[in-house]
This record gives structure tokens, C-alpha cells and sequence, in this order.
């Protein structure tokens, strides 16, 4: 990576820090949930998960109020952590390792960001540069993925969806998802080909 890429690369990390000051209290812990540092924290995951689904589905409410709903509670999280963390814990509590950890979180995640940003203007680059070839493969997956959401039903989808976007950093921080990898390739592909 280049100079300026570290450059750009700490300064993001900064920024994110900065911005996840009055969170850093519930970061630690939501960080260790994620990343599996207990052996229950899958099932946890998977438990509340299924829970608020399960909700869903009995009370079936309209799309506008579930959009409401969830918007509200985001609202209200974002307004009361900050003051219950202030209020509930000491700020002689925070440790230099808990110090560390946060920033390990804020590269971490800053990181990822970036990745996901490099990720989009490649796209973009490629609408540029090659637009058959963009809206070639744009037509197929969304052919594609407009004929799974007919198939299988939105809510299900919604929550395989969100049960692997939860699960996948405990999959890569335990290693587990280059075994998947390897497995679906040895198994499945590898024998297909021989």
C-alpha cells in the first residue's frame, strides 16, 4: 500500500474513532458478541435474531410500519446510549487495553469501509470503461435475484441474509470461513471437475 493510502487510511480510522467516542462502552462487548469470543455467542446471535423475525412474522405488520418502527428504535438508541453510558459507567474504568481494543475495532473496521469504497469504484470504473460487460452482468444477477425473491419467500430471504451478515465476522475471526471455503471447493467443485 502506498504512503498516501496509509495516510488516508489512518486518518479514516481517526475519524471513526472520533465519531464512536460516546459508543465505546457498548462497542467492546458488541465487537466480542461478533466475533465469537465465547462459545455461546453464535447461538446468542442466531437466538435474538430469530426471536425479533419470529415477531415479525406473527404480528405481520404493513412495510411503512415496520420502516417506522425500526427507524424508531435506531432514534432511540441513538439517543439514550450515549446518555446511559455516560451516566451507568465511570470514566476511570476505561483501561488503556480497553483503549486498544478500541482502536483495534476502529482499523478494523476502517478497513473494511475502504474496502467496500475500492470495492465501488471498481464498479464504477467498470461501468466506465466496460459498460457491456456491466450491464451484462447487472441484467443477469438482478434477473437472477429477481427470481429468487419470487421463489422464496421476503421475509425468510431477509433473514438468512441477516443471520450470515452476523455471523460471518465470528466465521472469518475463528478461521472457520476459509474451512468453508476449502471445503465447498475440495468437496463440491474439485470432485466436479475430476
Amino acid at each position: 500500500m502506498t504512503d498516501d493510502g496509509m495516510v488516508e487510511k489512518e486518518k479514516h480510522m481517526k475519524q471513526l474513532k472520533r465519531k464512536m467516542e460516546c459508543w465505546r462502552e457498548i462497542i467492546l462487548p458488541l465487537n466480542s458478541i461478533l466475533l465469537w469470543e465465547h462459545s455461546w455467542h453464535p447461538g446468542l446471535i442466531v437466538g435474538i435474531v430469530t426471536v425479533i423475525f419470529c415477531t415479525i412474522w406473527t404480528l405481520e405488520p404493513a412495510l411503512l410500519t415496520m420502516i417506522s418502527v425500526c427507524l424508531l428504535v435506531f432514534a432511540l438508541v441513538d439517543y439514550l446510549v450515549p446518555i446511559l453510558t455516560s451516566v451507568l459507567c465511570n470514566a476511570q474504568s476505561w483501561t488503556g487495553q480497553k483503549e486498544k481494543k478500541l482502536i483495534e475495532i476502529c482499523q478494523n473496521l476502517s478497513t473494511t469501509i475502504l474496502q467496500l469504497r475500492s470495492a465501488w469504484t471498481s464498479i464504477s470504473k467498470i461501468r466506465h470503461d466496460r459498460p457491456n460487460i456491466y450491464y451484462s452482468a447487472t441484467i443477469l444477477f438482478l434477473i437472477l435475484f429477481a427470481w429468487i425473491g419470487n421463489t422464496v419467500n421476503n421475509l425468510l430471504l431477509l433473514y438468512i441474509i441477516v443471520i450470515v451478515v452476523l455471523l460471518l465476522p465470528g466465521f472469518r475471526h475463528k478461521g472457520r470461513a476459509r474451512w468453508a471455503v476449502k471445503y465447498v471447493y475440495d468437496h463440491l467443485i474439485h470432485r466436479h471437475l475430476s
